[in-house]
């Protein structure tokens, strides 16, 4: 791959009931991330202040959708100009910026999505019990949820069935039927053990084969003992290895279009030793987009 990278920042953690997230991408640039992609061209984004709870069942709706808008505009103008986006949330809900781009420049019926997430993400607003608009966005981007969740000019209407979830395990009942109904495909830890994740790389891969692929990667997808600082430690999580087996094989297919790293929070990683770990995430990243 012999594009340039573009680093995108998204700048939001009120998705979420906890914050310190929105600061992840001043923390990886200052530790060198974007020397690290080749001198990435960045992106920075203003920092909103979280708006009022209104409506009760969209917290903070304004600031939310006003970051995945300017994600939005941003990643397609990184497209436009030919360079790899690489973005850095914030919550999970700038995927419902990333979507929106990524489906309107190539076509939502041709997008796929490998999802490595300990939650599925894809309640709506009628569904969610808590509100949080980071467990809606895959929801959003499927078409499922209220007009007040359109990020870009219509809906992406992400076809179901090109949904890949890896690694959830903190699923909600409602999601359980949503995820039946679309299609989708979800994979949790237990079927990724041992040889259960070369069987399912298998079985995903050819599918992958004639399709966009965007990778959204949330830390909280890796068990805590290898990876803590996020508002989320979930146990029986994905180990590190597991995590860079799956990017390895996605990426090496050449079909990879976007990378998306969510929910780092720099505020809970106070020994500073989750931070490389994730820079050499970000490495294997870029040597394998350089191989594929």
């Amino acid at each position: 791959m012999k594009q340039p990278f573009a680093l995108l920042e998204a700048a939001v953690s009120c998705g979420s009931p906890t914050r310190g997230a929105q600061l992840a991408y001043d923390a990886l640039v200052r530790a060198g991330l974007p020397a690290l992609l080749g001198g990435a061209a960045c992106y920075p984004m203003e920092k909103l202040e979280p708006c009022p709870h209104y409506p009760p069942h969209l917290l903070h709706l304004d600031t939310v959708m006003a970051v995945s808008r300017t994600l939005r505009s941003n990643l397609l103008t990184a497209l436009e100009r030919g360079q790899f986006p690489v973005v850095i949330g914030g919550d999970h809900s700038v995927a419902m910026g990333s979507l929106a781009a990524l489906g309107e420049y190539y076509g939502a019926d041709r997008l796929a999505v490998v999802y490595i997430d300990a939650h599925a993400d894809i309640n709506t607003e009628r569904t969610s019990v808590t509100g949080c608009i980071h467990g809606m966005d895959l929801a959003a981007a499927c078409g499922l949820c209220c007009p007040e969740l359109t990020v870009g000019r219509q809906r992406v209407n992400l076809l179901g069935e090109n949904l890949y979830i890896l690694g959830g395990r903190s699923i909600d009942p409602p999601e359980y039927d949503i995820l039946a109904r679309q299609g989708a495909h979800l994979y949790s830890p237990e079927q990724l053990s041992g040889d259960g994740l070369a069987r399912v790389l298998g079985e995903i891969l050819p599918q992958l084969a004639d399709k966009q692929v965007h990778i959204s990667f949330d830390v909280d997808s890796l068990d805590p003992s290898e990876f803590s600082a996020t508002g989320y430690r979930i146990p029986n999580g994905l180990t590190l290895e597991q995590v860079h087996a799956i990017l390895r094989a996605v990426l090496a297919t050449g079909r990879t279009r976007c990378f998306e790293c969510v929910e780092y929070n720099p505020t809970l990683d106070a020994d500073g030793r989750d931070l490389p770990t994730l820079l050499e995430l970000f490495r294997l990243v870029a040597d394998t987009l350089a191989g594929a």
